[in-house]
């Protein structure tokens, strides 16, 4: 639409606010103050169109109330209602103007404040953009060290600190390179990271590993630590649950319970015996995890190994 036909539009409306007032005017006390009316009109228009749909308006109104209105309380066109007349054009115009550089005013406080924004947003993309660039430089170098290093336990310790690694870069990609970054969905990040610990950390064939996660929003710090026991449990289900290459299944769930909600992972290996359940689920690290999600952790393994973990309703959205 070009311009001066959008301010015309915006005249016309406030015109017809004009009328449509009068006309309930008219029917409590009809005539009375035929030109109260062009000052709201003259506002509304030039804050919708500026300055010239203000003006329009106002003297459109005023020729409408000095041709319609006034007859019908009885008046006549005398000096005295000309003058009157002049006089709310003339304040009605100041009015407009006043109205016109508060408007300026709003639009030159609006583009500053999206000015700031939009650099800003442009400071926070490069800032996550870097910080993305060092978790894979930190990986990569934990891995080149794993290559080089000819000791297993050395090669399993870094293999574990680069899991944790992925773990938090995923996290990271979810929650804080997201405008959402207070919540994030549990339940996405929670198949994303089971997408990744397939593709790095099962082995090519006979382990499968499934995910089945309910979508809920938690904080990010609650988020973080379910992501971490995740690695943790799906880590060490691959390596101890299944000796000799033998096949086997890992799940992952998160659903909803009577009193909260529980994350699980369960495999169908071989079991840990009462005795060293703490010791093969690297209980150091995972308590730790588990104690910043306020939840409970629950392991059984005679048939298979299932850890729970039940997290209150009130970290859960």
């Amino acid at each position: 639409m070009p311009i001066w036909l959008a301010r015309v539009a915006c005249a016309f409306v406030g015109v017809g606010l004009a009328v449509i007032l009068r006309f309930a005017l008219d029917l409590v006390v009809p005539g009375v103050a035929p030109f109260a009316l062009a000052y709201p009109t003259a506002l509304v228009a030039t804050v919708l169109g500026g300055w010239q749909s203000g003006l329009g308006a106002l003297y459109v109104t005023q020729l409408l109330a000095w041709s319609f209105v006034m007859p019908t309380a009885g008046g006549f066109h005398t000096a005295t209602q000309f003058a009157s007349a002049v006089i709310v054009a003339i304040t009605g115009t100041v009015t407009v103007f006043v109205a016109e550089a508060f408007r300026i005013s709003a639009q030159r406080v609006v583009a500053e404040r999206d000015a700031k924004l939009k650099e800003r947003d442009l400071l926070f993309h490069e800032l996550q953009h870097r910080v993305t660039n060092d978790f894979t430089i930190v990986s990569s170098l934990l891995d080149l060290q794993r290559r080089r290093s000819n000791a297993p336990e050395t090669r399993e310790a870094l293999e574990q600190a680069m899991g944790r690694v992925r773990s938090i870069a995923r996290i990271h990609r979810h929650v804080y390179a997201l405008p959402e970054a207070g919540m994030i969905d549990i339940g996405r990040y929670l198949n994303d990271l089971c997408e990744a610990l397939r593709d790095a950390t099962l082995p090519p064939a006979g382990i499968t590993l499934s995910c089945e996660c309910a979508p809920a929003k938690v904080s990010r710090e609650i988020a973080l630590s379910i992501g971490l026991v995740t690695n943790e449990l799906v880590t060490n289900a691959v390596k101890h649950a299944f000796p000799d290459n033998r096949d086997g299944q890992i799940k992952v769930r998160f659903r909803p319970t009577e009193i909260g909600w529980r994350l699980s992972v369960i495999d169908d290996g071989i079991g840990l015996p009462q005795a060293d359940r703490k010791s093969g689920l690297g209980t150091g690290l995972i308590e730790g995890f588990v104690s910043q999600t306020g939840g409970t952790l629950t392991v059984s393994g005679e048939t298979g190994t299932a850890a729970h973990l039940d997290l209150p309703a009130s970290v859960v959205s």
